[in-house]
């Protein structure tokens, strides 16, 4: 059950996570019969600057996020790194398994790894490998994490600062690391292989450089491996593609607006690009897919080759010196505007095209032909999210599901027992066993529902006060796949003094409670620990907590006093405004 949040209307919240704060998704699905299976692998952060946390709902807004096509959220990863930005979230492939992968922010507020770190999860979202900073770099380089031969050997970026003539500059560079020794397969530095003069910018003053902040020159940002073991390497700051050797490192070709390697007749231009990739090759021809920014900024100054971005896929001619270049798809961001940073293209199983657009998370999905099948964005427009992709997965957490129940009513006789429960990134719920008892003893559940998984969090009512329960997480084939921890349902705090004792002891009668077959006709609530997830002589004690009330509409008692008191309130109004002959205006707020 989502519900938006009281403290930030753009954000959600749930009774089973109260410190979950993901971004809502407002999606739209133009055509569902071309719409390409999979989930939504997003990153929201609102800012690249590391950031100290106090408040701590904070913690739990940034992260590796698993969304569904419609919006519903499915996995939240803020749990295992809270208060850390994440980049390049994904699926891959490790040894034969999907797991997924993303990159953790610099961070120096926090003493775990500070410097940042790559990491590789498996599909019960546990810890399976990491990669620090390479080559004794000061922090982990936050664009690529790009993991090739079914786990073998991962691509990544570095970036080391370089003092150069008492000008510090940043040395961007490529590593491929075997995943299982550590060992560098090959390394490459942009300072030994293309000169500063390729940069978009002028040679700062030495001394306006620091260590900390040398001249970001190149500005490496992707990096992919053909059949032949050649690189494709893309350098925002240089607005330059290059073809990099596997064997000696030497720069195969370079394209980009001002190389001589390239016929530039046909007018084809870009700049400030991201993720490049290799599609095809052969003897004479290679095509590659890229996301061209054309820009860095709103202005007209900023929008150097063209007045929105785009995802492009390009033939080139590598029989002919200069090559010539031939677009053979181009699709426009949808809203005409500047991404003036990230953004990423992924071809999907069905040849659809999947685009993140970066800004405000804005993502389409198209067909081959540039047809629209699905977008959407957050709802925060301050959010954003460095990649987005879309891919099959399937997770089963190690973590057990999570219940909450809360009581509603004057008495025990008119009460409402709201139910909430939830699996953190369990893909393949199809419905939720709930049992409910009036006593903390295992034999005393009985099911009192089959519920239909709605979405994140699912909430099911049931009539009269429902002490205990647990639920069961069912797949569509009838198997069960998980059960929840036992839990006590919260009660309203009038009840302590009137119903039950300071320390939760509840006595109620048989009918004014869960009803079953229990031979007492008095219940009695205790107080006592829980010891885990055994089903046999499971005692749970009462923890008084604030009683959520955001639902309490669904109790049709307490809306009928509400109700009544409300029709009292407003006639009382009208009458006085009546006399005073005033008239007031509402007004709606944004």
């Amino acid at each position: 059950m989502v519900v938006p949040s009281t403290d930030r209307e753009t954000h959600v919240r749930f009774q089973t996570f109260p410190q979950f704060r993901p971004p809502l998704i407002n999606a739209t699905v133009y055509d569902p019969e071309r719409l390409c299976p999979g989930y939504l692998f997003v990153a929201p952060y609102s800012q690249l600057e590391a950031k100290q946390i106090t408040d701590p709902a904070e913690a739990y807004i940034t992260g590796p996020m698993i969304y569904d096509h419609t919006g519903q959220l499915v996995w939240i990863g803020s749990t295992m790194f809270p208060g850390r930005d994440a980049y390049d979230f994904r699926t891959v492939m490790y040894k034969g398994d999907t797991m997924l992968s993303f990159i953790i922010s610099t961070n120096e507020f926090y003493p775990e790894h500070p410097e940042g770190m790559a990491v590789l999860i498996n599909s019960q979202y546990e810890l399976a490998n990491l990669t620090l900073p390479l080559f004794y770099t000061p922090e982990f380089n936050i664009h690529e994490y790009n993991i090739i031969g079914n786990g073998s050997s991962v691509l990544t970026l570095y970036t080391k600062p370089v003092l150069v003539n008492e000008t510090w500059i940043m040395d961007d560079g490529i590593a491929e690391i075997d995943l299982n020794t550590g060992a560098t397969l090959f390394r490459w530095s942009s300072l030994e292989h293309v000169p500063l003069t390729a940069s978009n910018f002028h040679l700062p003053k030495p001394e306006s450089t620091t260590e900390k902040r040398g001249w970001d020159w190149f500005h490496a940002n992707s990096v992919d491996k053909n059949a032949d073991g050649d690189y494709l390497l893309s350098s925002r700051h240089a607005s330059s593609i290059y073809k990099i050797s596997g064997v000696d490192g030497a720069i195969l070709w370079t394209l980009s607006g001002k190389s001589p390697d390239i016929d530039h007749s046909s007018g084809f231009n870009f700049s400030w690009q991201h993720h490049a990739r290799f599609k095809y090759e052969d003897q004479s021809t290679t095509i590659i897919s890229f996301f061209d920014n054309a820009g860095v900024g709103i202005n007209e100054e900023s929008k150097t080759t063209g007045n929105w971005s785009r995802a492009v896929v390009v033939e080139l001619n590598t029989s002919v010196r200069p090559m010539t270049t031939r677009v053979l798809h181009s699709y426009d961001r949808p809203d005409h505007e500047i991404s003036i940073a990230r953004g990423n293209m992924q071809t999907l199983p069905n040849n659809n095209v999947f685009i993140g657009w970066a800004s405000r998370g804005l993502i389409s999905e198209l067909t081959q032909d540039g047809t629209p099948v699905m977008q959407a964005e957050f709802q925060d427009g301050k959010m954003s999210t460095y990649r987005s992709y879309k891919f099959n997965f399937t997770g089963r957490p190690h973590l057990p599901p999570v219940t909450k129940s809360v009581v509603h009513g004057s008495t025990p006789e008119t009460a409402n027992t709201f139910h909430y429960f939830s699996w953190n990134g369990a893909t393949d719920v199809h419905s939720w066993n709930l049992y409910g008892a009036s006593s903390n003893f295992s034999e005393s559940f009985t099911l009192l529902a089959n519920v239909l998984k709605t979405d994140f969090e699912t909430m099911y009512m049931t009539k009269g006060y429902t002490a205990f329960i647990y639920v069961e997480a069912v797949a569509i084939d009838g198997q069960v796949m998980g059960r929840s921890i036992p839990a006590i349902s919260e009660i309203p705090k009038t009840w302590i003094g009137a119903f039950c004792a300071e320390d939760g002891v509840c006595k109620i009668k048989e009918e004014d409670g869960l009803s079953n077959k229990e031979s007492e006709n008095d219940k009695t609530v205790v107080g006592s620990e829980d010891d885990g997830s055994d089903r046999s002589q499971t005692k749970i004690g009462y923890q008084p907590g604030t009683t959520s009330i955001h639902r309490a509409y669904e109790d049709k008692s307490l809306l009928l006093g509400v109700g009544l008191l409300v029709v009292c309130i407003l006639a009382y109004l009208f009458i006085r405004l009546f006399k005073r002959r005033n008239t007031a205006r509402y007004r709606h707020v944004e």
